[in-house]
């Protein structure tokens, strides 16, 4: 989770958050947040300790990331950067929070976690690709055509985690499909008019292999 943040921030700063107008402020400097972490199994936490170790990392690495964005982003930065990863912080508080009613859901599906770590991993990782390939790109883009793409990239991310829920009762796919809409939430300003490609449709199982 604290890579999606990371990737954000990254994200942000390339999009022109006003990074450079401080003295020995460079993006690459967050890789000692990251190096600061607390190391913890990729992907969903499966057990009650499991996702206490995450949130642990997770506030180790914000405090450093946060001080950074301080001190070296503007007013205007900030914003810019809180905008981006608010999904992400909003998310983790609520799993990091004893009694959230999230958490609580959160811990009574460890085996649906389980089975779809794996897969959430990729479609977090095919989000963030596709996000840092559309923000390389964006002085060649209109600011609607890259909120477009940006749009579409979320809506591939949110049928990639829905196939990937399919492993899961109904109840844990659900809170699954919830998570990652507020995870990504803020990637673009999206209206329900967006018109994507049809993403490919998943590898059929073969019932005579």
């Amino acid at each position: 989770m604290l890579l999606f943040l990371l990737s954000a921030v990254f994200i942000a700063g390339s999009r022109g958050a006003g990074l450079g107008e401080v003295d020995n402020c460079d993006v690459n400097e967050l890789k000692v947040c990251i190096e600061l972490i607390p190391r913890t199994p990729v992907g969903l936490p499966r057990s009650r300790d499991e996702l206490d170790a995450h949130c642990q990392a997770y506030q180790t690495g914000m405090v450093c990331m946060d001080a950074w964005i301080k001190r070296c982003l503007p007013g205007d930065g900030q914003r810019l950067v809180q905008q981006q990863i608010g999904g992400a912080r909003a998310l983790m508080r609520f799993l990091c929070t004893n009694e959230t009613a999230l958490r609580k859901e959160f811990l009574k599906e460890p085996m649906c976690w389980s089975r779809v770590s794996p897969a959430w991993s990729q479609c977090v990782d095919e989000l963030q690709m596709a996000v840092r390939d559309i923000t390389e790109r964006a002085q060649l883009l209109t600011y609607v055509n890259r909120n477009s793409e940006l749009c579409c990239a979320r809506e591939e991310y949110m049928q990639c985690v829905s196939y990937a829920g399919r492993a899961c009762s109904a109840s844990a796919a659900g809170l699954l499909r919830r998570m990652a809409w507020v995870l990504a939430q803020d990637v673009a300003a999206c209206s329900q008019q967006q018109r994507c490609a049809a993403p490919p449709p998943p590898p059929r199982r073969c019932s005579r292999c």
